[in-house]
């Protein structure tokens, strides 16, 4: 019995597709396992920066944000 493309072609497409998962899988896991904590001299620019930009504050609105505009309130008419 000859085997023609039409028995093949699934594996033409599942094959690679598993390869570039396990690929991309394998690429996720080395990234973190590579991260080391900073050294001071980045700790403290990292920390300079997230201050600068209002990150961080000394006061509690800080943590809150800017307010959000109030929506005017229409009233809703009564069905007669």
């Amino acid at each position: 019995m000859k085997k023609t493309i039409s028995v093949y072609w699934p594996l033409a497409i599942v094959l690679p597709l598993a390869a570039a998962a396990y690929l991309h899988i394998c690429s996720d896991a080395a990234s973190r396992a590579s991260q080391t904590p900073l050294a001071a001299e980045q700790f403290t620019a990292e920390l300079a920066h997230a201050v600068s930009y209002g990150m961080v504050g000394d006061d509690s609105s800080a943590l809150r944000g800017k307010p959000m505009r109030t929506a005017p309130v229409m009233a809703v008419p009564e069905a007669s």
